[in-house]
């Protein structure tokens, strides 16, 4: 049985996080998280009002998979994270239900992971991780003061592959499915939702309680999708 799931965060591949801090920090009020640097990758990862996270993954010079995805997509949606208390019966768990993972590592006791590959998943790479509380590293210095009182990353749509596979892997991993026929599908995470279209284009990230400066500045007028260059997806602001 599949353990318990929770929708950590949404991660998004991009040349440099800087150029993003101006939108997802100073206007949206993004709380640091984490982050951190890895042999082949830099992260850093901000949280919202509703504890939803949005992870900017950035190449370093030796990388191989964050410069093969922005090589071959350009900057946009990478993976989707969810904490599991037991990631040994969640792979046993996606495997016997039809999703096998690859790259499981258990070495370390506080950051155990595994992913689900696109093919597999219906469309986008999914990670399953185990972490221990331990106490985040001090926000980078050049990350700007927040400009305001953090959003509501409410949802994440993205272009599924094979929408019925991607919408039984969510329901597999906890998540409460609602819309369809007609429309998109969506999948409830506590107090964010996936929602899952059959129509190619980049990912879109809807927030909340955006103040009316922002929306405007933004997009012209709340609920209008603008495409933001550095992140590559489309962002909607309410």
């Amino acid at each position: 049985m599949m353990p318990p799931a929770q929708l950590d965060h949404v991660s998004l591949a991009v040349p440099a996080a800087a150029p993003a801090w101006p939108l997802l920090r100073t206007r949206l009020g993004g709380a640091w998280a984490i982050g951190g640097t890895a042999p082949t990758f830099r992260f850093s990862t901000l949280r919202y009002a509703n504890g939803m996270c949005l992870e900017l993954l950035e190449p370093r010079p030796e990388s191989a998979f964050v410069t093969r995805f922005l090589d071959r997509s350009g900057p946009g949606m990478h993976h989707l994270t969810f904490k599991v208390p037991d990631l040994q019966a969640a792979v046993d768990a996606a495997a016997a239900a039809g999703y096998p993972c690859f790259g499981v590592n258990t070495d370390n006791p506080a950051w155990q992971e595994a992913f689900i590959h696109p093919r597999v998943a219906g469309g986008t790479l999914v990670q399953l991780a185990r972490s221990l509380p331990d106490e985040p590293p001090p926000a980078p210095a050049d990350l700007p003061p927040a400009g305001s009182a953090p959003a509501t990353l409410r949802t994440v749509e993205w272009s599924a592959t094979d929408p019925a596979r991607a919408i039984a892997l969510l329901r597999l991993l906890g998540g409460r499915v609602t819309g369809g026929v007609p429309g998109p599908v969506e999948v409830t995470f506590r107090t964010t939702r996936i929602r899952v279209r059959d129509v190619a284009g980049p990912a879109r990230l809807e927030f909340e309680g955006v103040d009316p400066v922002t929306r405007v500045s933004y997009a012209g007028r709340g609920g209008v999708p603008f495409r933001d260059p550095t992140l590559g997806v489309d962002i909607v602001l309410r």
